[in-house]
């Protein structure tokens, strides 16, 4: 950290009012032990912020956690300080350079947002942009922003396919490179068809404890959002399970919308994990089609594990009673 770099946090420490806490997830990643040398110094030259220290999956890339909604995975130094604090301090300002009117539709907004800005220490504009998208991160926490360092971390430019930089990446789908219209960036935030939302979107409707929301969204487009089924067959149990009351509330309301998974799901169970396979045999059981009964006397008779071919008997059983 530089002398400049450290005058700046002590400046921004006298105007703190208070106490703020932030979280840095840590892991096996090389980088990680320069993102808890900065954390360390902040510490030491802002006594009012308090930093927790988290252990994340050891082959992910470390990061600093602001609020609910801002994540650092670029090292806060450089042309990245400045906006590193100006999120620290979003809490203390009272003013907003958004219009009434904007500030108004963002409160109302239910469908969450990924919002991630690609960005390189030699960028001249890259702050900028940080800078412009922190005021819509403030008014609805439902704006999930991550700031991601393309020279830090390659591999995430790699998997998002980013080429120049600043690039504004929405919900995995849309994309800005350059200088970005906020109104514009708004508008599509508040337009967006929820059918186009990623699996990351949607697991934030679920941790929210929002399963009839998803329900009734899919429900209302009578259409199985694309996105779902990544839930359906997520490697983590919690999210499963979100996914699957919403499949109950599916089944129960709209049975011919529901039975669209079958087929999908089925292609995704010769390839998932054990665990998986039994939640998706759960699912078949559940749904109660007929012609799905070749599957599951496949998976009974074929070399699968003895819980997997518990589950396909269970579900086997489910369909022959209702024959």
């Amino acid at each position: 950290m530089t002398k400049d770099e450290e005058k700046q946090i002590l400046e921004m420490s006298k105007t703190l009012s208070g106490e703020i806490k932030i979280s840095l997830v840590e892991t096996e990643h090389q980088k990680s032990r320069d993102f808890k040398e900065f954390c360390d110094s902040l510490i030491r030259l802002a006594p009012n912020i308090q930093v927790q220290k988290i252990d994340g999956k050891p082959d992910k890339a470390p990061f600093i956690q602001i609020g609910e909604n801002i994540r650092f995975q670029a090292l806060p130094t450089g042309t990245k300080l400045g906006p590193f604090l100006e999120a620290l301090t979003l809490g203390e300002s009272k003013t907003s350079i958004l219009s009434e009117s904007m500030q108004y539709k963002l409160c109302r907004m239910e469908i969450p947002a990924i919002l991630d800005i690609y960005v390189a220490p030699q960028c001249k504009f890259c702050a900028a942009a940080i800078r412009q998208v922190l005021p819509l991160v403030k008014i609805n926490s439902r704006i999930q922003l991550g700031i991601k360092d393309c020279t830090q971390f390659p591999e995430l430019v790699e998997k998002a396919d980013i080429r120049s930089v600043p690039t504004m990446v929405l919900d995995d789908r849309f994309r800005w490179t350059g200088a970005v219209e906020l109104e514009e960036l708004l508008e599509i935030i508040l337009d967006r068809d929820p059918r186009m939302l990623g699996p990351t979107s949607l697991e934030m409707i679920l941790k929210d404890g929002n399963a009839h929301q998803l329900a009734a969204m899919m429900l209302e487009k009578n259409d199985i959002f694309p996105a779902f089924y990544d839930l359906l067959t997520h490697d983590q149990w919690p999210v499963r399970l979100g996914a699957m009351v919403v499949m109950e509330e599916l089944i129960s309301t709209n049975l011919k919308l529901a039975v669209r998974v079958q087929d999908p799901l089925w292609k995704r169970f010769l390839h998932a994990p054990e665990q998986t396979q039994g939640d998706i045999l759960y699912i078949f059981g559940e749904l109660g089609q007929k012609n799905v009964i070749p599957a599951l006397e496949s998976v009974l008779g074929g070399q699968y594990n003895i819980e997997v071919k518990e589950a396909a008997g269970e579900a086997l059983d489910k369909l022959q009673k209702r024959q």
